[in-house]
């Protein structure tokens, strides 16, 4: 019987290791997570613009490219980069999402909306000839 008992306890003792090693690797795991900071949420600014208004984004971090993201028609803004500056020009109606970092170094993200004020006029149907004159 007492061969029986030996066999117990290094099963315990394998346990409460692998145990122990578990809890050091959810250790390390956690310390690791709490040492990198989370990135910050970026700061919204929402923009109107009419179609064939310009706006002008400045104070931009020289040398990083924004990123934009078209939300709804993809002819709706055009988009020229300058030296510190966007310069931003309201071509039809539609939105788009523009990722910046500012020379302060803080990410925002400029929400542009083009606004048209009234729908397109005529069509693109060809029209009729009118009737030649005798």
């Amino acid at each position: 019987m007492i061969i029986e008992e030996a066999d117990t306890k290094p099963s315990s003792r394998r346990m409460a290791a692998r145990v122990l090693v578990l809890l050091a690797l959810i250790a390390l795991n956690g310390s690791s997570a709490l040492a990198a900071p989370p990135e910050a949420k970026r700061r919204i600014i929402p923009v109107t613009i009419s179609k064939g208004q310009n706006y002008t984004i400045s104070g931009v971090k020289e040398g990083a490219a924004p990123r934009l993201k078209v939300v709804n028609n993809p002819n709706a803004l055009v988009m020229q980069n300058a030296p510190g500056r966007i310069e931003l020009v309201g071509a039809d109606a539609g939105s788009c999402n523009i990722n910046v970092t500012l020379a302060t170094g803080e990410k925002v993200t400029y929400v542009v909306t083009v606004k048209a004020d009234a729908p397109p006029q005529g069509s693109l149907v060809p029209g009729a000839a009118p009737t030649a004159i005798p």
